[in-house]
């Protein structure tokens, strides 16, 4: 998480006049972003087998992030930094809870696939293409409730092993 806030914090490297979402060069420079959040889930789930409630407050610590930047303001200047961080490791994360949703091998949980999956799409392409703000507001309470959810759920689900549950 930390690697992925100090590469969004230089944004401007890529981006000198802030325009965002409209910049190409700004849109290719949060690849990085993109690629160690899914790298830094992904590993973090696979090696949290066993300790599985550390998942849960790790999912629980990312809601708290999006309800703190959405509706308090005490990230202050660092606002759209922690947006450009936490992003990246909900997309990510969309991507484990549609994969272990896929393997728990009922009928119920491949349908449920669809709803991380495009939840996940959505804040990809809002994120990184449209930035429509009306969005955001209905986005930023899904995340949250979604974040809380999968993290009363987290301790039950197994993206490595045969079966979905441990």
């Amino acid at each position: 998480m930390l690697a992925i806030f100090a590469w969004t914090a230089k944004t401007a490297v890529a981006d000198p006049a802030d325009i965002g979402h409209t910049n190409w060069g700004w849109k290719l420079w949060q690849i990085g972003p993109l690629v160690m959040g899914f790298v830094g889930v992904w590993w973090f789930w696979l090696s949290t087998r066993r300790v599985a409630w550390v998942r849960s407050l790790a999912l629980a610590v990312l809601a708290l992030a999006v309800f703190i930047n959405a509706y308090t303001g005490a990230f202050g200047d660092y606002w759209g930094e922690v947006w450009r961080t936490v992003n990246p490791l909900f997309i990510a994360s969309c991507s484990v809870s549609a994969v272990a949703l896929w393997r728990c091998g009922c009928t119920a949980g491949k349908v449920g696939t669809i709803v991380p999956a495009g939840l996940g799409a959505v804040v990809f392409a809002n994120a990184y293409f449209l930035n429509v703000g009306v969005l955001w507001d209905i986005l930023d309470p899904v995340r949250i409730l979604t974040e809380l959810t999968w993290a009363a759920v987290a301790n039950k689900a197994n993206v490595a092993g045969p079966a979905a549950s441990e």
